[in-house]
C-alpha cells in the first residue's frame, strides 16, 4: 500500500520527504494547519517554530471563540467530574455537541455525593436558534421563550434572578428560579458551540451573581476535544493558542493576522501545509498555493504537491489525547494497528531533511 505520493504519483516515504522538505526551503511565507494528538501537535509546532511558520486549527474560529472566554473574560468554572459528584442541580446551556453525550447520560445515573436522598435536577436554558441535533437522552426541563435567541433568554433569566422585571417571559422560569434557590451546588454545562461570544459572557457574568449568595460553577465543554487538545498543547509550548506565528523563532499570538483561512483568501502564504489525522479534505485553495498534505488516507489529495499518508492516534497508533470526562489528557491505545506512520515521525524526518539537518528537540 502506498503512503506517500508527489502529485498523483506513488514515491517512497523518504521521496516525498525530500520533495516537502524542498518546498520548505523555497517558501518565503508557509503556514500551517494542524489536527492531531498531543504527539504530533508538538511536532508540527516545533516545526513551524523552525521555518518561521504560523500555524492554525481547521475548526479555527470555534477555537477563537473558546480561547478568548478565558483570556479576555473568565469565569468560574469547574470540573466534570466535581459537577458529577456534588452538582444538584445541571443546566444545559444552548447547543451541547451529540459527542459529549456519553458523558451527560453517566451524570444522570448518579446523584449527588452530598446528598444521595436528593434526586438531580435537570434543566435546558435554549434559544430559539436551538437546532435539536443533539440527543442526550436527558430529561430537562426546558427554559426558553418563543423568537427569543440564546442571548436574550440568559438575560431575562439573569435579569429574574436579580428580581427585576422584564417584558419577555420564559417557559418553565418559575420551575428554575426554585431549583436554583434551594440548590447547593448548581452548575451550568456549556460548549463553545453554545452560543456567541456575548452569551457566553452573560453566562459567566450570571454565575458570578449566583457566587455572591452561595455556590455555583460551570463546566466547560470544548466543540472539539481535538482541537481543544491542540490549544492546550500549543499554550505549553508558546505560551499561546493557535493562530500563533514566530518571527525570529519568538512565538506571536495575533487571531486576526495568524487566521490561517484569511491569510489564504487575501493571498499571503506561498505554501500551505495541511496536517490531520482524521482526514478530510483542506479547504479550497489558489491554484498559485502550494500545498503539502500529511493527513489519513488511502489516496492523494487532490492538488497537492505532496501527500504522506498518516495513521490516527488511538486507532491506528498509540497516542495522548485531551479527554472531557478528566479535563485533561489521557493515553490511548490503536485499536486497529496499521503501518501508517505517525504525523509526528513524519515531521521529524521533514525537520531533518531540512539544511542543518537537526532534529527536532521535542
Amino acid at each position: 500500500m502506498s503512503v506517500a505520493w508527489i502529485g498523483s504519483q506513488p514515491v517512497s516515504l523518504m521521496d516525498a520527504v525530500r520533495k516537502a522538505s524542498g518546498l520548505l526551503k523555497a517558501s518565503r511565507c508557509p503556514v500551517f494547519t494542524i489536527d492531531a494528538d498531543v504527539h504530533g501537535t508538538r511536532s508540527a509546532i516545533a516545526l513551524a517554530e523552525r521555518v518561521g511558520a504560523p500555524y492554525d486549527h481547521p475548526l479555527g474560529q470555534t477555537l477563537s471563540r473558546e480561547v478568548a472566554l478565558f483570556t479576555d473574560h473568565g469565569g468560574m468554572f469547574t470540573t466534570a467530574g466535581e459537577a458529577r459528584n456534588r452538582s444538584d442541580v445541571i443546566v444545559l446551556v444552548g447547543d451541547i455537541p451529540p459527542h459529549h453525550g456519553g458523558l451527560l447520560l453517566d451524570w444522570a445515573s448518579t446523584q449527588p455525593r452530598s446528598d444521595k436522598l436528593k434526586k438531580r435536577s435537570w434543566f435546558h436554558i435554549r434559544g430559539s436558534e436551538y437546532s435539536g441535533a443533539p440527543k442526550l437522552a436527558v430529561r430537562a426541563v426546558q427554559v426558553g421563550g418563543d423568537d427569543l435567541s440564546l442571548g436574550n433568554v440568559l438575560a431575562v433569566v439573569r435579569a429574574t434572578l436579580q428580581g427585576r422585571q422584564t417584558l419577555s417571559s420564559l417557559t418553565n422560569i418559575d420551575r428554575l428560579l426554585k431549583s436554583l434557590s434551594a440548590a447547593r451546588f448548581p452548575v451550568f454545562v456549556f460548549s463553545g458551540a453554545s452560543g456567541q461570544m456575548p452569551d457566553l459572557i452573560m453566562l459567566q457574568e450570571m454565575v458570578a451573581d449566583l457566587n455572591k449568595k452561595g455556590r455555583a460553577g460551570s463546566v466547560f465543554l470544548p466543540a472539539d476535544e481535538a482541537a481543544w487538545g491542540t490549544a492546550l498543547t500549543s499554550l505549553w509550548m508558546t505560551g499561546f493558542p493557535p493562530r500563533t506565528g514566530f518571527t525570529d523563532s519568538l512565538p506571536s499570538y495575533d487571531p486576526v493576522r495568524w487566521d490561517i483561512q484569511r491569510m489564504i483568501r487575501d493571498k499571503e502564504p506561498d505554501l500551505h501545509v495541511w496536517m490531520s489525522t482524521r482526514g478530510g479534505q483542506p479547504p479550497s485553495e489558489d491554484t498559485r498555493l502550494s500545498l503539502i498534505a500529511l493527513e489519513r488516507t488511502a489516496v492523494p489529495v487532490q492538488g497537492t504537491a505532496v501527500t504522506i499518508a498518516v495513521g490516527k492516534a488511538g486507532l491506528d497508533h498509540d497516542g495522548v489525547c485531551y479527554s472531557s470526562r478528566t479535563g485533561t489528557f489521557r493515553a490511548v491505545q490503536a485499536a486497529e494497528p496499521s503501518q501508517l506512520p505517525s504525523l509526528s515521525s513524519v515531521v521529524r524526518q521533514l525537520a531533518v531533511a531540512l539544511p542543518g539537518r537537526k532534529a527536532l528537540v521535542c
